[in-house]
């Protein structure tokens, strides 16, 4: 059975996003033996590092199986190089050696993109087709690997870039973390009416969209009351679990070269994190297959 392919966005940065996306893919390959791969498409590169540790991403980019190089032979009309040879095998610093891996992202992924779109751009190429052209090559390399995996989770950039947009159109589910404020609840209801609705239009169906809230303060009467009023307006698609602010979570994406237990990498953060992977076992049983 192919994976489900999940892609992570916020239209803010901040919030969380590749935090929850590491998180998840560790509770997922160690809780659930989960076969996971993590996709790191944001140049700020933050799940890569996270994930994989500052030399092991080095040595990617020096051995160019970053994304940029991918892509970058593409629009250069070369031959790249398979997408499997980019995957890094059993990246997470957990004991166990859970089966995580990580296609990383380089900060050079945003120049690529830029000189992408001006290259078609002075080749007379309208914008949908490159779109469409993004789509299927990013699709062609997830071809190669799906069977490989039980969970795929793309890491996006803030905003909606032609990249990040591809993912969304790819995916099964699209998880949006977002801390529990007002502002952030007004992106929100902007993604879902405009966003989302121009994404299920390119992709012939629906992507079935969760949101966690992140970063919560239950000491906040703030943050309580908009995290209660998402739980209402969305149902099923809000995350029961909300994922604290709290110093362990912040120690969790710092690299560790001496490989940790879930609990000690965690802390008192560990049974939530936990928690949020088994919910979302069962919120992506809700997603079409």
């Amino acid at each position: 059975m192919p994976a489900r392919l999940v892609s992570v966005i916020n239209m803010k940065g901040g919030v969380g996003k590749s935090t929850t996306t590491v998180g998840l893919a560790e509770t997922l390959g160690l809780h659930h033996r989960q076969r996971t791969l993590v996709i790191d498409l944001d140049p700020q590169t933050n799940a890569s590092i996270m994930i994989g540790g500052p030399e092991r991403w080095d040595a990617l980019r020096e051995d160019e199986r970053t994304l940029d190089f991918y892509f970058e032979a593409f629009a250069l009309q070369q031959q790249p190089v398979p997408f499997r040879s980019l995957i890094s095998k059993k990246v997470t610093d957990l004991v166990g050696a859970p089966d995580i891996d990580l296609v990383a992202a380089a900060p050079e992924f945003r120049i690529v993109e830029r000189d992408m779109i001006e290259s078609f751009v002075k080749r007379g190429f309208h914008i949908d087709a490159i779109q469409k052209w993004i789509c299927e090559r990013f699709a062609q390399g997830l071809r190669m690997v799906m069977s490989d995996y039980d969970t795929i989770f793309i890491d996006c950039p803030p905003g909606i870039s032609l990249f990040a947009e591809a993912a969304l159109i790819a995916a099964d589910a699209i998880l949006v973390p977002t801390i529990p404020d007002y502002v952030s609840r007004l992106g929100l209801i902007s993604f879902r009416k405009r966003a989302l609705r121009l994404i299920n239009e390119r992709r012939g169906g629906d992507s079935r969209l969760f949101v966690l809230a992140t970063k919560y303060d239950e000491a906040m009467s703030l943050h309580r009351s908009e995290a209660d009023l998402l739980a209402e307006n969305l149902g099923e698609a809000m995350f029961v679990t909300r994922v604290p602010q709290h110093v362990d979570i912040a120690r969790a994406a710092e690299w560790s070269d001496t490989p940790r237990t879930f609990e000690r990498k965690y802390g008192a953060m560990a049974p939530i994190v936990k928690r949020l992977g088994d919910e979302f076992i069962d919120k992506l049983a809700l997603a079409p297959a």
